[in-house]
């Protein structure tokens, strides 16, 4: 099925007699191993050189996005679309409306030609930082990648998806509330909830804060699923591609990791372990997103 959806991008390309199936399994392979091209371009009976393989990851990697993502990378924009999405989060968690969850993560890169300083994260290295919103079920429903310099509160202050949700809210009349949750190093608007650090033992801001820790560490696990399935993401294989390459093969894994969970493939979930957040300062708390907290804690934890 997905060799039938991508073949007609594939078909008919000057200077590659090879035929679209073996390009579409070979780049497959690649994004599972991160081999650095190296597995299929020795391995088949015709040998290629690494220039072309490279044009085949890019041809494939795109004929993904243009043909799928429509599909398989979708973000809840109708109303049926985040009642759906909710009823599956209130299972876990008392507060309703919540379409998602959201965090970043770094993929690595090899030294940029332009603009070194703004890949250069806070690891010591090179890469891009990624956001991924994801719904209950470890489905990706957004992602968006920027240069591994910023950090998490500055890309999802310049997103689309803080854009569109905020927008909801403000055009709502009548609608319910939708929100994300996001962990301490975002700072608490009206549309992304995070935790309370320091709520005292047994108090309401205590049961919310454990209910949102709680359910908010399903993005990590998918982000843990993630980037097991497609290594060609891992921090340490420091791709030897340009930031836009590489923005557009993140893309594409997005895509195959949520074209593989609606097909029935499904991954053993990660175990969740506590981390610490990094924080080169504490958030600036926004006074809207406070009171809509408390209000939330107010309304459903007392």
């Amino acid at each position: 099925m997905l060799i039938r959806d991508l073949e007609p991008d594939l078909i008919g390309v000057r200077a590659s007699a090879i035929p679209p199936y073996i390009q579409i399994l070979s780049v497959l392979r690649f994004l599972a191993e991160g081999s650095y091209q190296k597995g299929f371009c020795q391995d088949f009976h015709h040998p290629i050189s690494q220039a072309t393989a490279s044009r085949w990851i890019i041809r494939v990697v795109d004929a993904i996005n243009n043909n799928l993502a429509n599909r398989f990378l979708i973000f809840p924009t109708t109303e049926l679309e985040r009642d759906r999405i909710q009823a599956r989060f209130r299972r876990s968690i008392r507060i309703p409306g919540i379409i998602g969850l959201i965090d970043c993560f770094i993929i690595g890169m090899t030294r940029p030609t332009a603009n070194e300083e703004a890949f250069y994260h806070y690891r010591h290295a090179h890469g891009l930082i990624v956001q991924i919103i994801v719904d209950a079920n470890y489905n990706i429903l957004n992602i968006r990648t920027c240069p591994g310099s910023n950090n998490d509160r500055y890309v999802w202050q310049f997103s689309e998806a803080r854009e569109y949700m905020e927008n909801l809210r403000a055009e709502g009349e009548g609608e319910r509330n939708c929100y994300l949750l996001g962990d301490s190093g975002y700072t608490v608007s009206p549309v992304l909830l995070t935790p309370i650090l320091d709520a005292q033992p047994g108090t309401p801001e205590a049961a919310y804060t454990t209910e949102h820790v709680r359910t908010r560490c399903r993005v990590e696990q998918t982000i843990g699923i993630f980037t097991n399935v497609w290594r060609v993401l891992k921090r340490a294989r420091k791709l030897h591609y340009t930031p836009n390459k590489l923005a557009r093969i993140t893309n594409a894994c997005a895509i195959l990791h949520n074209y593989r969970r609606r097909h029935g493939i499904h991954d053993n979930i990660p175990p969740i372990r506590q981390r610490n957040v990094r924080l080169l300062q504490r958030p600036r708390d926004h006074p809207a997103g406070i009171a809509e907290r408390q209000r939330i804690i107010q309304a459903y934890y007392r």
